[in-house]
């Protein structure tokens, strides 16, 4: 069982680390501000902002507090001798700093919060500049040179339906039978050949007798070999 000096030893050897992000332009100002309002928790390092571009309603803050401005975030991880409860730290920061607290979000680095936002903002780089602007999509554009575009071996001066499509299409049937012959258009597929059932007969044939049907497998001639007089027997 462990000592009592023990036990002091090794929590005075712990390091607790966080986390910080402030959803504003923070300055060397900020960061020193911060280094000294966590003396109190006896700050053993702090990393120099890292800067997300200005974004309309940052994901994590939306996500987590419903956030509902424009702003760039800057984060810094620091690292602490003391532990502090992450809620605590967010509205320490945020007071001591001068920001709302819905600005400030706080998280151990080794919380799995922190993993799924790292994914998450992984994940947005990623999907920069492949995810599709409506604006820019060619069918809400109201002029229809991009249709015209796209059908480009279209006669649209040529009806595609009505009267004047059907009567064309029957001067065409009509042309057809006349150069193929009256039984061109009935030496189609049956439905019963489409089916396959004017060869249900061979099947059951197949599936059924012995070799597929080409002959009984009683007819060969098998040779049967006696083990105990060592003799053969046809």
């Amino acid at each position: 069982m462990k000592e009592l000096k023990d036990i002091i030893s090794e929590s005075l050897d712990k390091e607790y680390g966080y986390k910080i992000k402030v959803a504003r332009d923070c300055s060397n100002e900020d960061l020193a501000k911060l280094e000294s309002i966590l003396a109190k928790y006896n700050i053993i390092s702090a990393t120099p902002w890292k800067r997300a571009p200005i974004q309309e309603n940052p994901m994590e803050f939306s996500r987590l507090k419903g956030a509902n401005f424009t702003s760039e975030v800057c984060s810094s991880d620091v690292v602490l001798k003391y532990p502090v409860n992450d809620r605590v730290l967010e509205v320490y920061v945020a007071v001591n700093l001068g920001v709302d607290h819905e600005r400030v979000l706080c998280y151990g680095v080794k919380e799995p919060r922190k993993i799924q936002a790292d994914i998450a903002a992984e994940q947005k780089a990623l999907d920069d500049g492949r995810l599709v602007n409506q604006d820019e999509a060619e069918l809400n554009k109201e002029e229809q040179a991009h249709y015209e575009n796209e059908n480009v071996d279209v006669d649209f001066s040529e009806a595609l339906f009505g009267e004047a499509y059907n009567t064309k299409f029957l001067a065409e049937l009509e042309k057809i039978k006349a150069e193929k012959g009256a039984d061109y258009f009935r030496n189609y597929p049956t439905k019963d050949e489409l089916m396959g059932e004017k060869h249900a007969d061979t099947m059951a044939t197949m599936q059924n007798t012995p070799n597929m049907g080409k002959g009984a497998e009683s007819s060969k001639h098998v040779h049967t070999i006696d083990q105990m007089r060592g003799s053969r027997s046809s």
